[in-house]
């Protein structure tokens, strides 16, 4: 049972658990960004970076290094690029359908999106997918809008009254 919390003439439940988000995204820079603007849209928020599609299906299957559930717990959303060297975005969405769907929101980020690779990700199991935006003012805003879509409201407040102490 999850703690609680007093507050003046009110009893909150906080879950335990930080909500977690997958970045699943060979370019470095572009993970970082996309990090950072998690973590402004959701104070709290833990974030993993998987520098390629093959990383993040370990990342997903609890493979070495990614084997211990408290450092690598499973994410409440995944942010995925399509365009990646060896294993791309729907490698990833394949394997996921493979093995039973994904655990959480996928959202695919791509700089290239046409209507058929929006299609196919759509058809393999993603939620949404968007083009990375050019400037990071719109980038930042839609990384806000994908986050606060896709995790719970319960779980945000949660994280921010963990974040509070």
């Amino acid at each position: 049972m999850a703690p609680s919390i007093r507050i003046p003439n009110h009893s909150v439940i906080v879950d335990e658990r930080t909500p977690t988000l997958l970045v699943i995204e060979d370019a470095q820079d572009q993970a970082i960004l996309v990090g950072v603007a998690a973590r402004n849209a959701l104070p709290g928020l833990e974030v993993h970076i998987a520098g390629d599609g093959q990383q993040g299906i370990d990342f997903l299957a609890g493979i070495q290094p990614h084997s211990d559930p408290p450092t690598n717990p499973t994410p409440d959303l995944i942010i995925l690029d399509l365009r990646m060297p060896e294993v791309d975005g729907f490698g990833v969405l394949e394997w996921l359908e493979d093995h039973g769907g994904s655990p959480c929101p996928v959202v695919v980020f791509t700089s290239r999106l046409t209507p058929e690779n929006e299609k196919r990700a759509l058809g393999l199991g993603a939620k949404e997918a968007c083009a990375k935006p050019a400037s990071l003012d719109e980038l930042g805003s839609t990384v806000f809008r994908i986050v606060t879509r896709w995790i719970r409201p319960g779980d945000m407040i949660a994280a921010h009254l963990r974040q509070l102490g």
